[in-house]
């Protein structure tokens, strides 16, 4: 049950609405997808990260703050990844350094701010 609990608060709409509303303002000749893709991808990989993110946190023997920084720290690492590996934009070097930062501070807030809050108050 803790599992369906963590992926529901993961594809929650205050965990995944920053994104689809980044997404929707982006430049559409920049983007290698489109944004139906993405408001379908984005709510199922928050909620499997928050899942992956409790089984770290049993595994680890993480407290919640701890897991939500271990979270907000390998989540962007994996979307930049695969960003750039399956070339989902079409970025400058410039363009996918700002990308890249943007992406850790968005999800470092999204994931010790706005999950970490959800869990504790769900």
């Amino acid at each position: 049950m803790e599992y369906l609990r963590a992926f529901v608060i993961g594809s929650s709409i205050l965990v995944v609405l920053p994104h689809l509303y980044a997404v929707a303002n982006l430049d559409e000749a920049k983007l290698n997808y489109t944004y139906k893709q993405y408001s379908f991808a984005a709510p199922i990989y928050y909620g499997l990260m928050n899942m992956a993110s409790l089984y770290l946190a049993i595994v680890l023997q993480l407290d919640s703050r701890n897991r939500y920084l271990l979270i907000g720290t390998l989540s962007p690492l994996i979307v930049i990844s695969f960003s750039y590996f399956f070339k989902t934009y079409d970025y400058s070097n410039p363009e996918w350094l700002c990308y890249g930062v943007g992406l850790f501070i968005k999800h470092f807030l999204i994931w010790n701010v706005v999950v970490y809050s959800l869990n504790n108050w769900v």
